[in-house]
């Protein structure tokens, strides 16, 4: 599948959020724009064009993992920057956006993978109309995304 129709595909759905849709607190911590940004913020276009390329829709265990994802493959990412989040989405986010330890794992697997992939800085990436006219595969297998790395930890096995 194209790029292009992934992101059709993925704005598509009834739990898609607008911009307009964001709470101001996480537009403050996660946006490029904002003063307060973190490491890894990053425009909802590539926020949304992330989530495709890792597999991952957009239920909070997902947002976390994308989150994470970003912010450990952002150059220079820091162990401070990992820690202003991780209390912000467990205790400051408000409700619908705040993470349990389920989504703190999702953010921690998300972080590492990030951090460890050997391409940097996804979400500073400027798409074209010819880079999103790829195939997701092609697309993955140029920046080394396994998307086998990117599956969600089922509640049953993380929880027991």
């Amino acid at each position: 599948m194209k790029l292009k129709q992934a992101i059709r595909e993925f704005r598509s759905t009834d739990s898609y959020k607008n911009q307009s849709d964001i709470h101001w607190f996480v537009w403050l911590l996660e946006n490029p724009k904002s003063p307060l940004r973190l490491s890894g913020a990053v425009n909802l276009n590539n926020h949304d064009i992330i989530h495709v390329l890792l597999d991952r829709e957009m239920d909070i265990q997902d947002e976390a993992y994308v989150i994470g994802f970003t912010m450990g493959n952002s150059r220079p990412s820091s162990s401070f920057a990992r820690w202003a989040f991780r209390i912000s989405a467990r205790w400051l986010y408000p409700d619908g956006y705040r993470f349990n330890k389920t989504d703190m794992m999702e953010f921690d697997r998300g972080y590492d993978y990030g951090h460890d992939l050997q391409t940097k800085n996804i979400h500073e990436k400027t798409w074209t109309e010819h880079s999103i006219s790829e195939n997701i595969t092609n697309i993955r297998e140029k920046m080394g995304i396994n998307i086998i790395n990117t599956k969600k930890i089922e509640k049953e096995s993380c929880c027991k």
